[in-house]
């Protein structure tokens, strides 16, 4: 079962804290390198991933076939989707688990959600699968 974390960040809630100082507060670099590398070794860990700070991202949309391309400040909340992970776990308890884990969970919320369809099984679908053309 693979499952996808995603990190939202509060720009108000951090502003006082750097990344240097939100890691050490979450066990410092050599906790977090080992938890990674636990996870890695067990293949629980698939992929994470760090997202920029708003400000630089852009909005893409067809309108009538034409792709309109936006690069205006999209941000209306004080929440953003600050990075994500993607677990594959044999049950909903230990991804849950791992999930409570993750560093800077004490200062961010993490959405879990199950993933239902990954890049194999869409594959699949289209009735080409993996590797094939």
């Amino acid at each position: 079962m693979k499952f996808l974390l995603l990190i939202h960040n509060n720009v108000e809630a951090l502003e006082k804290f750097s990344e240097q100082e939100l890691m050490e507060m979450a066990g410092g670099p050599a906790a977090v390198a080992a938890t990674a590398r636990e996870l890695l070794a067990t293949g629980e860990l698939v992929s994470v991933l760090g997202l920029l700070d708003p400000g630089e991202e852009r909005d893409i949309q067809l309108v009538s076939g034409t792709p309109v391309i936006s690069d205006r400040p999209l941000l209306e909340t004080k929440e953003f989707l600050a990075g994500a992970m993607v677990l594959n776990c044999a049950t909903v308890e230990r991804a849950l688990e791992i999930a409570a884990r993750i560093p800077l969970a004490d200062f961010r919320r993490v959405e879990f959600r199950e993933i239902r369809l990954d890049q194999d099984d869409f594959l699949n679908q289209l009735g080409t699968g993996p590797g094939e053309s």
